[in-house]
């Protein structure tokens, strides 16, 4: 059907504009260095050298970043092959080279044994298979006693206004209070040490500057292509959104332990 086959078109063309801004960012999402330590602070038993998994890592250095905080081997796994192989020339470009291992597959269905890490980290990017079962593949991948790491979008403030309640309903049905996420995270058989929301600074400085550096370096080049120039429309949309609505809702950062087996 020529319907189709349109449509279909127009969503690989999409997205390999997406892909052309996000490929060059820092990050693929809020977040900073110093939010890691403080999450990795919340581990008091985490080995010297822990076998981490970064689930969904996306672009950028972050892989690398969180090998040389924990001093352990990282797997930097992601679905898009251009991500993992960013993290891994990011590494071997660090002095002394990360211990990082690039992984191209589907964090729903990653290649790897039940309890293969010592740590499993995820930086807003569960979303993308619905947070709930995110944490299930957490909860398969890491070891008992283990911990998982997580952000993942929620309201900061008890009442959101209608017109940003409405933004995110379509962008993310699943958005929830603090409180909601919580109980997610609990329920998925975590055990939580602590959690915290990222500060403006992770979402302005660390994320949104480069983004709007990104897309005012594409505004020109795509002014004659429709679907590029829709892409930055929507890229500018959620900055602006952001700009308005920001103190409404950020991401939250979940630190929690899957309890070891009680000892017979």
């Amino acid at each position: 059907m020529p319907g189709v086959a349109d449509a279909a078109g127009t969503d690989a063309r999409m997205w390999a504009r997406f892909f052309d801004i996000f490929e060059a960012m820092p990050r693929g999402g809020p977040g900073d260095a110093e939010s890691a330590r403080r999450a990795l602070g919340l581990m008091k038993s985490l080995p010297a050298r822990p076998r981490v998994l970064d689930l969904g890592c996306g672009p950028g250095r972050g892989s690398t970043v969180l090998a040389a905080l924990t001093g352990g081997r990282v797997v930097a796994l992601d679905l898009h092959l251009p991500f993992v192989a960013g993290q891994s020339a990011e590494a071997r470009r660090a002095r002394p080279a990360a211990r990082v291992l690039p992984v191209c597959a589907d964090m729903g269905a990653a290649p790897f044994a039940d309890a293969s890490f010592d740590l499993v980290w995820s930086e807003g990017a569960l979303y993308s298979i619905g947070f709930r079962n995110g944490l299930d593949a957490c909860r398969r991948l890491v070891k008992p006693g283990g911990y998982v790491a997580v952000s993942e979008a929620a309201w900061i403030v008890p009442d959101p206004p209608d017109e940003i309640r409405c933004w995110w309903t379509a962008e993310y049905p699943d958005m929830g209070s603090v409180e909601e996420k919580t109980a997610a995270v609990a329920s998925a058989g975590f055990d939580i040490l602590g959690h915290f929301t990222l500060p403006p600074l992770a979402w302005r400085d660390h994320y949104y500057v480069p983004l709007r550096a990104r897309v005012e370096e594409r505004c020109q080049a795509w002014a004659a292509d429709e679907v590029g120039s829709g892409v930055i429309a929507q890229l500018e949309t959620e900055i602006a959104i952001y700009e308005r609505w920001g103190h409404t809702y950020s991401y939250e950062f979940f630190v929690a332990r899957l309890a070891a087996p009680a000892a017979s």
